[in-house]
């Protein structure tokens, strides 16, 4: 409880408007402004859209009354011109030099110019509107603007974070924190540079082999080629690790979209936030399809989301070796929707696919790494690899709903970080 007093004591308000267009910058796949406005006029980024409505309001009133103001200086203007044109035709001058003196008159022409210019004035939202719309965020530094692309910044990602982060907090402090349950903790235990006099019950892999020949030598008894007495015996001191460094790892193929892709987000950045209020613990985001990358943690609102087939294996690959020299627990959450079956940016096929992804995480296992895959659709390849791993202890399954992803994400964490604390 103390922990969502405290997230929620530094949220901003969630209703805040300026919040809800960041969501809806942070949901949108495409984040230019040309497309920001044609997804708006199909219904989308209501809270964008509602401010950007009252810009063009306001910008065709103005207009409107700028076009009645000139054409009424034009008339005006137009009127003395022809009662000048009068008076030289009744003095003489040439007809046809006076109506071409009326037509190149430069006033007249400017005052005809900004006419046409606020009679084709957008009735719908125009790009003005929309940068309008976005100007105190980026005036706060929560976004950038790079010509007429939007770039959310790492402060806006910040706000974003706690405000996922404080809705699910208070979700699981109404309740008993899950349904769902660890099979094994802490890959953590590091040793020291102390040892000390065997104990029952140690673990002989901790046996200091150095320090228990020369125990056994010291001893008056000691003859060459005699065995060794349980008081010879000294093992490594181990200090436990609290320290958890852990992936991120989210398909971004073709059948993720929509609302899984947005609660992948979420669930990247209320995990980011989490994890960044201890600062031993690491977090590590990549995205994969047929090809793996790694993003900085911040910048998943910013992600453009490729597409493709789905290599789960080659995903596990890059985390294990991106944190295989980090101390501390390992785990990966991986969120995908759907089976295996891309190997190294090659289609095979679910069958040829699955026997790589257990192999390679018996590999995870092999190096401390716990591998949660989350699952997004109930396929029956999918089914299968969960059997899969599930009878061969090689890694923990999670059945979820993108309405889900995040609460599960986050109370699994808060439960490891629980047990081994």
């Amino acid at each position: 409880m103390a922990l969502t007093r405290d997230i929620c004591s530094r949220c901003l308000e969630q209703g805040n408007e300026e919040n809800r267009m960041l969501r809806e910058l942070a949901h949108s796949r495409n984040k230019s402004t040309q497309d920001l406005l044609r997804e708006m006029k199909y219904g989308r980024h209501s809270s964008m859209r509602e401010q950007a409505n009252e810009h063009a309001q306001e910008r065709q009133q103005i207009a409107k009354e700028q076009l009645q103001e000139y054409e009424e200086r034009l008339r005006q203007y137009e009127e003395e011109l022809s009662m000048k044109a009068m008076e030289s035709m009744l003095q003489g001058d040439d007809v046809d030099e006076m109506a071409m003196q009326i037509q190149s008159d430069k006033t007249r022409r400017d005052m005809e110019e900004a006419v046409r210019a606020l009679r084709s004035q957008p009735e719908g939202l125009s790009q003005e509107d929309l940068e309008k719309t976005l100007e105190d965020l980026v005036r706060q530094g929560l976004i950038d603007m790079d010509g007429d692309r939007v770039k959310i910044t790492s402060r806006g990602a910040r706000r974003l974070a706690n405000q996922v982060l404080a809705r699910i907090l208070a979700n699981l402090a109404q309740r008993d924190m899950g349904p769902h349950s660890m099979s094994e903790t802490g890959y953590g235990s590091q040793r020291s540079n102390n040892s000390r006099p065997y104990e029952f019950g140690d673990d002989y892999a901790n046996v200091n082999i150095e320090k228990t020949l020369v125990s056994a030598m010291e001893r008056k008894d000691w003859a060459m080629g005699q065995t060794l007495e349980q008081e010879d015996f000294h093992v490594w001191e181990l200090v436990h690790q609290t320290r958890l460094c852990a992936g991120l790892i989210i398909d971004e193929s073709g059948s993720m979209h929509g609302e899984k892709v947005e609660a992948a987000i979420d669930a990247s950045l209320a995990l980011a936030e989490l994890m960044g209020k201890d600062p031993k613990d690491c977090l590590r985001v990549f995205l994969f399809s047929d090809r793996v990358r790694e993003i900085p943690r911040w910048d998943i609102v910013n992600a453009n989301f490729s597409g493709g087939t789905t290599d789960i294996r080659s995903s596990l690959k890059s985390f294990r070796q991106a944190v295989r020299n980090e101390q501390g627990d390992k785990q990966a959450y991986i969120i995908t929707d759907t089976e295996p079956n891309t190997h190294e940016g090659r289609y095979i096929g679910f069958e040829a696919a699955a026997p790589g992804v257990m192999e390679e995480v018996m590999r995870c296992k092999q190096e401390g790494i716990t591998i949660n895959i989350i699952m997004l659709d109930q396929r029956d390849e999918l089914k299968m690899l969960a059997s899969s791993l599930a009878k061969k202890g090689l890694g923990r399954v999670f059945h979820s709903s993108p309405q889900n992803l995040v609460e599960v994400v986050v109370e699994d964490y808060l439960k490891t970080k629980k047990k081994r604390v």
